[in-house]
């Protein structure tokens, strides 16, 4: 039996656990997003993929219209589509996911559907308060 075993693991341990340091990858850029803005981010992601179907001059079964700030947060007939600081809760991140809570997922599969980029942008606003900027 190798006596160095015992005394070698924990020094790769030690390793492994500073290695973003040791190759240089900066953990304060994960801490500290970008500040992702309604107008620049979201609402051009919205327009091209929901507002088609969401807008207040259709008549959507949900009753969530899309087409402004204020009727996004306003929400629809199922409840606030934003709960800002919480896209977990948020409806609308639940019907982008491939198994929403309830109904169908948004957009539906035969409409083109945003990047996971996109998707992400959208979340990250929502956590970061879903503001009107």
């Amino acid at each position: 039996m190798n006596t160095r075993l015992p005394y070698v693991l924990p020094l790769l341990v030690l390793v492994v656990s500073f290695s973003g340091t040791m190759f240089g990858q900066d953990s304060t850029k994960a801490q500290a997003p970008t500040e992702v803005s309604f107008s620049k981010d979201v609402a051009p992601v919205l327009d091209k993929f929901c507002v088609t179907c969401h807008s207040s001059e259709e008549d959507h079964p949900s009753q969530l219209f899309m087409d402004t700030y204020e009727s996004l947060m306003n929400g629809g007939k199922h409840g606030k589509a934003i709960v800002p600081g919480n896209s977990k809760e948020s409806l609308i991140s639940q019907k982008l996911s491939d198994e929403p809570p309830f109904g169908k997922m948004m957009p539906p599969p035969r409409k083109p559907r945003p990047t996971p980029e996109q998707v992400a942008l959208i979340l990250a606003w929502i956590d970061q308060g879903a503001k009107k900027n």
